[in-house]
């Protein structure tokens, strides 16, 4: 299996290989990385999580008062905390249909990502005194190595959500006004897929009204080689060979050394074809050891001779 670094990898093929490029050579051990990752549905990339909800919160007693054309929020009677508002906070004003970020302030004060629009029809300066309000938590961000969702699991029922993209749920859900349990769910990333890390978030719809761990099953997108990241590694199960054997056949090629390339080639897929073999045999149900009948049908004579004797259980019955 694989123990070496990025840089280690690199290095084997620079020796073997002086003088081709160093971009070359880490664009073709990434490009047999991803070939490797995307040949089968690996055991060794599905990992696990939980994604702790953020409870929703109904204004009682406490009210704000919020101005059309302000993004300052004042409240009155509450006592507001960061850790109240969560990590990316929402606000709405019931019989609102438009949705904002919070920002936390102090106690009795928010701020809005944009200026309150009111019922979208307001005069500027129209003041709303004495209103509910509801803060809530809809988007959540994920390991920086989702590839992809497997499963999310209500931690209710243990009944799957509903997975979409986020276009779907734009589309389908509207404004995400109404806290309830959540049914579905969206994962999408909040940076260019070009830009690395990239963080992946899920969003949840109802958004929800309770604090929850959401069970999550996903694909891990692996570590691929950025040229800098020389003491990172390939994932421990994919072996050193498989990617020195697909990135010297490349260099052959890039040589034009075809005979050597194809004996490279057929290297790199005899090892990939050993891989999956692997994978097979550990995905393969456990048999419970156990005799052989010649080993113990004999209990089952000597029963049957017990009973027509009226044995009963105990000392001197059959065993």
């Amino acid at each position: 299996m694989g123990i070496s670094t990025w840089g280690n990898l690199r290095l084997q093929l620079q020796t073997g290989a002086p003088g081709i490029p160093l971009d070359l050579l880490d664009g073709w051990l990434n490009s047999r990385y991803e070939q490797v990752l995307e040949a089968n549905d690996w055991q060794g990339l599905k990992y696990h999580t939980t994604v702790q909800s953020q409870a929703a919160y109904q204004s009682g007693t406490d009210t704000v008062t919020l101005t059309v054309g302000s993004a300052t929020v004042t409240g009155a009677g509450t006592a507001w905390t960061s850790g109240q508002l969560g990590n990316i906070p929402r606000f709405y004003r019931p019989g609102d249909t438009v949705i904002y970020t919070a920002s936390y302030v102090g106690p009795t004060q928010l701020t809005l990502d944009r200026p309150y629009e009111g019922n979208g029809i307001d005069a500027a300066g129209t003041v709303y005194r004495g209103s509910a309000y509801v803060l809530l938590q809809h988007i959540y961000a994920l390991p920086s190595d989702v590839r992809t969702i497997v499963s999310c699991l209500d931690p209710v029922t243990n009944q799957p959500l509903h997975i979409f993209t986020k276009d779907q749920l734009d589309a389908s859900a509207g404004p995400r006004t109404l806290v309830e349990d959540p049914v579905y769910a969206a994962l999408y990333d909040d940076t260019n897929e070009s830009s690395q890390p990239v963080y992946h978030q899920i969003e949840f719809f109802p958004p929800p009204l309770h604090a929850r761990g959401f069970p999550l099953e996903y694909v891990h997108g692996g570590t691929f080689f950025n040229g800098s990241n020389t003491s990172a590694s390939p994932l421990p199960w994919v072996s050193d060979s498989v990617l020195l054997y697909g990135a010297r056949a490349e260099i052959a090629l890039h040589l034009e050394q075809f005979n050597k390339a194809k004996g490279y080639e057929m290297k790199f897929a005899e090892e990939l074809a050993r891989l999956l073999r692997l994978e097979h045999w550990q995905k393969r149900p456990k048999r419970a050891l156990g005799m052989t009948a010649r080993f113990t049908r004999h209990r089952t004579q000597r029963a049957t001779r017990a009973l027509s004797r009226n044995w009963g259980p105990g000392q001197g019955g059959p065993n």
